[in-house]
């Protein structure tokens, strides 16, 4: 046992040496692979890139096709609201009314009653997951309608080239901008110009 482990530790120790003298040895070797460094200072080779940006806020509360959109969701989330809430109130009434005949109800009568309970409940939440789902896909479909509005509008508005990027700033997304790179009135009443022509 003791002849085992003296074996492993020295066939270890010369395994250890021989990559020793491998890793000294390989320095004076010049790198195939040479990465090629920045001087620390980079700012004298700092570009200046153009970038406007517009209030993300203000295209909200201003651009007709989402004060548009706004409009048809409010509406269309009332008429859910109102669907589901008569469905409630007819299956809240049916149940009084039932509660009513209670006495006279046989057993049978009750379970048949209470099984037709729970699938007219089962139906209204079926319904409103489905009304819900048809909302969202709307809402969806309505705001990607409009990014891609914004998109290719963008592309009109910067066609002489002045800006690298044009960025939609929002709240608690930047900390600092500077107001001489605001393109918000501009480019939101060309947007407007822009939308009236699509229509």
């Amino acid at each position: 046992m003791n002849k085992g482990l003296l074996t492993l530790n020295i066939i270890l120790l010369v395994a250890v040496g021989v990559l020793f003298i491998l890793f000294f040895s390989g320095k004076d070797k010049p790198a195939t692979n040479t990465i090629t460094r920045l001087p620390s200072d980079t700012t004298a080779t700092w570009q200046h890139i153009p970038v406007a940006y517009f209030d993300m806020d203000s295209v909200e509360a201003n651009f007709s096709l989402f004060k548009k959109m706004q409009t048809e969701v409010v509406k269309r989330e009332a008429g859910i609201n109102d669907t589901i809430n008569q469905m409630r109130a007819a299956f809240q009434n049916y149940y009084q009314k039932l509660q009513a005949q209670g006495a006279s109800l046989t057993q049978r009568q009750r379970d048949s009653l209470g099984n037709e309970l729970a699938q007219m409940d089962m139906e209204i939440k079926n319904r409103a997951a489905e009304l819900n789902q048809n909302y969202q896909t709307y809402y969806m479909s309505k705001q990607q309608e409009i990014v891609t509005l914004i998109k290719n509008y963008c592309k009109e508005f910067n066609k002489d080239r002045r800006y690298s990027y044009i960025i939609a700033r929002e709240p608690g997304l930047f900390y600092y901008t500077d107001t001489a790179y605001n393109v918000t009135s501009e480019l939101l009443k060309g947007l407007n110009a822009f939308y009236a022509k699509k229509k």
